[in-house]
C-alpha cells in the first residue's frame, strides 16, 4: 500500500514537471504570423482561403491563452502552410490578382482606349512607400506602389533597383538607421515575393539623416518615414 502512494506520489511530481517545462511555441508563432502577413497581398483573390488562415491564427492565439502549447503548436504550423499556399497562388495567378487596366475615353476620340501602363514606361517614377510610427510593415494602401515596381522590374529583366529607407527624426541615430534597413528589407522581401530575383534588388538605410521635409511636426514625420524606389542602371 505504502508503495503504491509512493508511486502514485513520484507520478504526480514527474507530471507537474513535464507540465512545467511545456513553454509557449514563440518561434512557431512568429513564423506563423510573418507568413499571415506576407499572405495578405493575396487576401482579395484567394479570399477563402486567407479567411481559414486567419479563423486558424486566431483559434492558435486562443490555445496559447489557454496553456495548451501542443495544440498551438499545431495550429500555428497549420497557418503557416496555408499561408504559403496562399502567396504561391498569388504569384502563379497575375492576371486574377493584379488590378486590371483601366480603360477610358481619350478625348477627340470615339474609340476607348487603354490607359498607357506605366510598368510599360523606361522613365517611369515610383512613389514612395511610406510606414506608420515605429512600423516597417507595408500598408496595404501602399501596395500597389509596390506591385507597380515589381512589374515595371517584370518588363525590364536587365534593370537593377535599390530601396533606401528612412526615419523620421524621433528616436536615436543608431535605433532609426536599424527602423530604415528594416523598412526597405520589407520592400525588397514583398518585390521577392512577386516574382523578382533578390539579385536585382539593392537596400541601403539613410535612417533620418535624408528627411523628405525637414520641418518637426507630423505632417513632416509622416513624408519622412518612407522607402524610395532608385534605378541603379
Amino acid at each position: 500500500m505504502k508503495r503504491n502512494l509512493v508511486l502514485l506520489i513520484i507520478a504526480g511530481i514527474m507530471l507537474g514537471v513535464f507540465s512545467g517545462c511545456a513553454k509557449p511555441p514563440k518561434a512557431e508563432r512568429e513564423l506563423a504570423e510573418k507568413a499571415f502577413k506576407d499572405a495578405s497581398i493575396g487576401k482579395d483573390c484567394d479570399k477563402e482561403n486567407y479567411l481559414a488562415a486567419e479563423e486558424l491564427l486566431n483559434k492558435a492565439r486562443e490555445e496559447v491563452n489557454k496553456k495548451n502549447y501542443a495544440k498551438a503548436k499545431e495550429l500555428f504550423a497549420a497557418v503557416k502552410k496555408k499561408s504559403d499556399e496562399i502567396v504561391k497562388y498569388y504569384q502563379s495567378h497575375p492576371d486574377e490578382c493584379l488590378p486590371k487596366k483601366k480603360e477610358v475615353k481619350k478625348e477627340k476620340k470615339e474609340d476607348i482606349e487603354e490607359v498607357e501602363d506605366p510598368a510599360k514606361d523606361p522613365d517611369a517614377e515610383f512613389q514612395s512607400v511610406h510606414f506608420d510610427y515605429n512600423e516597417y510593415s507595408i500598408r496595404s494602401e501602399d501596395m500597389p506602389k509596390v506591385e507597380l515596381v515589381s512589374r515595371w522590374m517584370g518588363n525590364f529583366s536587365e534593370k537593377v533597383i535599390r530601396v533606401e529607407g528612412h526615419a523620421d527624426e524621433r528616436g536615436s541615430i543608431d535605433y532609426n538607421m536599424s527602423l530604415g534597413e528594416k523598412r526597405a528589407s520589407e520592400v525588397k522581401d514583398k518585390l521577392i515575393q512577386l516574382g523578382i530575383d533578390s539579385k536585382r534588388i539593392k537596400i541601403v538605410s539613410y535612417g533620418e539623416e535624408k528627411p523628405a521635409n525637414p520641418a518637426s511636426n507630423e505632417s513632416a514625420w509622416y513624408e519622412n518615414r518612407r522607402a524610395e524606389f532608385k534605378k541603379v542602371n
